[in-house]
């Protein structure tokens, strides 16, 4: 019973040396070679990552609250958010027509853009398909 209890204080003590050992010794990191010097093939880590992003939330700031255009052909633009939320509350929402009526390729382009133009072209030639 003694040589039990003997070798689980001498297992324990050996476990926690070890233990001891392998968490408060530091590491040996070999020195970096010439891969990891600067070039171009090598990444571009970050060294203040709360200036670069107030930096980038500064920019989405910047273009959310100004006009332009997206797309000009498409007669895409951009407002404002403000400015869009009020246009929503003072008009409501745009009507995009009733999708569900129309059939075939209208009705899946439709629904799937409704403000495009092609969905007001489509729109326009299956009315008029209907009128004749």
């Amino acid at each position: 019973m003694l040589a039990i209890a003997g070798g689980l204080v001498v297992f324990l003590l050996v476990a926690s040396g070890l233990l001891y050992a392998l968490f408060h010794i530091p590491p040996h990191w070999p020195r970096p070679g010439p891969a990891w010097t600067s070039n171009d093939a090598t990444p571009k880590l970050q060294t203040a990552p709360k200036q670069d992003l107030a930096s980038i939330r500064k920019d989405e700031y910047a273009e959310l609250n100004q006009f332009g255009w997206v797309d000009r052909a498409a007669g895409i633009a951009r407002i404002p958010i403000d400015e869009a939320m009020q246009l929503a509350v003072r008009n409501g929402l745009p009507h995009w027509g009733n999708a569900a009526a129309m059939t075939g390729e209208c009705a899946i382009l439709a629904e799937d853009v409704p403000r495009a133009r092609q969905a007001q072209q489509c729109r326009d030639a299956e009315i008029k398909g209907k009128a004749q």
